[in-house]
Protein backbone atom coordinates (compact mmCIF):
# COMPACT_ATOMS: atom_id res chain seq x y z
CA UNK A 1 0.00 0.00 0.00
CA UNK A 2 2.78 2.44 0.90
CA UNK A 3 4.41 1.90 -2.51
CA UNK A 4 1.29 3.14 -4.28
CA UNK A 5 0.86 6.20 -2.08
CA UNK A 6 3.28 8.46 -4.04
CA UNK A 7 1.52 7.56 -7.29
CA UNK A 8 -1.85 8.43 -5.72
CA UNK A 9 -0.58 11.86 -4.62
CA UNK A 10 0.95 12.48 -8.03
CA UNK A 11 -2.39 11.80 -9.72
CA UNK A 12 -4.29 13.95 -7.22
CA UNK A 13 -1.75 16.75 -7.68
CA UNK A 14 -2.41 16.86 -11.41
CA UNK A 15 -5.82 18.31 -10.64
CA UNK A 16 -7.59 19.57 -13.73
CA UNK A 17 -4.55 19.86 -15.98
CA UNK A 18 -6.45 17.54 -18.33
CA UNK A 19 -10.13 16.66 -18.59
CA UNK A 20 -12.78 15.57 -21.07
CA UNK A 21 -15.79 17.54 -22.22
CA UNK A 22 -18.72 16.49 -24.36
CA UNK A 23 -20.10 18.44 -27.30
CA UNK A 24 -22.80 16.90 -29.51
CA UNK A 25 -21.95 13.35 -28.38
CA UNK A 26 -18.24 13.87 -29.10
CA UNK A 27 -15.88 13.47 -26.17
CA UNK A 28 -13.03 15.96 -26.45
CA UNK A 29 -9.85 15.89 -24.40
CA UNK A 30 -9.05 19.35 -23.11
CA UNK A 31 -5.72 20.27 -21.53
CA UNK A 32 -4.72 23.16 -19.32
CA UNK A 33 -4.67 26.45 -21.24
CA UNK A 34 -7.21 25.31 -23.82
CA UNK A 35 -10.78 26.19 -24.68
CA UNK A 36 -13.41 24.14 -26.49
CA UNK A 37 -16.32 25.96 -28.12
CA UNK A 38 -19.50 24.49 -29.58
CA UNK A 39 -20.04 26.56 -32.73
CA UNK A 40 -23.40 26.32 -34.47
CA UNK A 41 -23.61 26.59 -38.24
CA UNK A 42 -20.16 25.50 -39.40
CA UNK A 43 -20.59 23.43 -42.56
CA UNK A 44 -17.45 23.73 -44.67
CA UNK A 45 -13.70 24.19 -44.67
CA UNK A 46 -14.13 27.91 -45.43
CA UNK A 47 -16.00 28.19 -42.13
CA UNK A 48 -13.00 26.68 -40.37
CA UNK A 49 -10.63 28.97 -42.25
CA UNK A 50 -12.61 32.08 -41.28
CA UNK A 51 -12.64 31.14 -37.62
CA UNK A 52 -8.93 30.32 -37.67
CA UNK A 53 -8.17 33.68 -39.28
CA UNK A 54 -10.21 35.46 -36.62
CA UNK A 55 -8.24 33.84 -33.81
CA UNK A 56 -4.91 34.49 -35.53
CA UNK A 57 -5.50 38.21 -34.99
CA UNK A 58 -5.88 37.87 -31.20
CA UNK A 59 -3.16 38.12 -28.56
CA UNK A 60 -4.22 35.16 -26.38
CA UNK A 61 -3.73 32.21 -28.77
CA UNK A 62 -0.88 29.73 -28.24
CA UNK A 63 0.10 29.12 -31.86
CA UNK A 64 2.33 26.18 -30.87
CA UNK A 65 -0.81 24.09 -30.23
CA UNK A 66 -2.87 22.52 -32.99
CA UNK A 67 -2.56 24.29 -36.35
CA UNK A 68 -1.61 27.88 -35.48
CA UNK A 69 -3.44 27.57 -32.15
CA UNK A 70 -6.84 26.44 -33.48
CA UNK A 71 -8.39 23.08 -34.34
CA UNK A 72 -11.83 22.96 -35.98
CA UNK A 73 -14.05 19.89 -36.22
CA UNK A 74 -16.80 20.73 -38.70
CA UNK A 75 -18.68 17.44 -38.25
CA UNK A 76 -18.88 17.70 -34.45
CA UNK A 77 -19.37 21.51 -34.61
CA UNK A 78 -16.60 22.54 -32.23
CA UNK A 79 -13.43 24.59 -32.15
CA UNK A 80 -10.53 23.83 -29.82
CA UNK A 81 -8.18 26.70 -29.03
CA UNK A 82 -4.74 26.77 -27.43
CA UNK A 83 -4.46 29.60 -24.92
CA UNK A 84 -1.31 31.34 -23.74
CA UNK A 85 -0.76 30.48 -20.10
CA UNK A 86 0.37 34.01 -19.30
CA UNK A 87 -2.99 35.42 -20.27
CA UNK A 88 -6.18 35.09 -18.28
CA UNK A 89 -8.55 34.88 -21.24
CA UNK A 90 -11.99 36.39 -20.98
CA UNK A 91 -14.68 34.14 -22.48
CA UNK A 92 -16.30 37.15 -24.12
CA UNK A 93 -13.20 37.57 -26.33
CA UNK A 94 -13.51 34.00 -27.58
CA UNK A 95 -17.22 34.41 -28.28
CA UNK A 96 -16.60 37.72 -30.07
CA UNK A 97 -14.17 36.09 -32.52
CA UNK A 98 -16.70 33.34 -33.33
CA UNK A 99 -19.57 35.83 -33.72
CA UNK A 100 -17.45 38.15 -35.88
CA UNK A 101 -16.90 35.17 -38.19
CA UNK A 102 -20.70 34.86 -38.45
CA UNK A 103 -21.44 31.93 -36.12
CA UNK A 104 -23.18 31.36 -32.80
CA UNK A 105 -21.68 29.87 -29.65
CA UNK A 106 -23.75 27.39 -27.68
CA UNK A 107 -21.23 26.07 -25.12
CA UNK A 108 -17.75 27.10 -24.07
CA UNK A 109 -15.32 25.26 -21.82
CA UNK A 110 -12.12 26.90 -20.60
CA UNK A 111 -9.46 24.97 -18.71
CA UNK A 112 -6.92 27.49 -17.47
CA UNK A 113 -4.77 27.55 -14.35
CA UNK A 114 -6.15 24.06 -13.61
CA UNK A 115 -9.69 25.50 -13.32
CA UNK A 116 -12.34 24.15 -15.68
CA UNK A 117 -15.29 26.46 -16.28
CA UNK A 118 -18.34 25.72 -18.42
CA UNK A 119 -20.31 28.55 -20.05
CA UNK A 120 -23.64 28.38 -21.86
CA UNK A 121 -25.61 30.91 -23.88
CA UNK A 122 -28.88 31.92 -22.21
CA UNK A 123 -32.18 32.72 -23.94
CA UNK A 124 -31.06 36.30 -24.55
CA UNK A 125 -27.87 35.13 -26.24
CA UNK A 126 -25.64 36.11 -23.31
CA UNK A 127 -22.84 33.77 -22.31
CA UNK A 128 -23.18 32.75 -18.65
CA UNK A 129 -20.91 30.59 -16.47
CA UNK A 130 -22.89 27.56 -15.38
CA UNK A 131 -20.25 25.45 -13.61
CA UNK A 132 -16.88 26.09 -11.98
CA UNK A 133 -14.11 23.61 -11.20
CA UNK A 134 -16.19 20.82 -12.67
CA UNK A 135 -14.95 17.28 -13.11
CA UNK A 136 -15.32 15.24 -16.24
CA UNK A 137 -18.09 13.32 -14.46
CA UNK A 138 -20.21 16.48 -14.33
CA UNK A 139 -19.82 17.56 -17.93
Amino acid sequence: MMKNLPIFFLLVGLGFSQSKVTIQDSEIEINDNEAVVEVLGMVCSMCAFGIGEGFSQTNFIDKSKFSDGVSVDIDAQYVQIGLLDSENVKPEKIVQVIEDAGYDVSLLFILQNEKLTKFSTDKLGILQPIAFNITSDNI
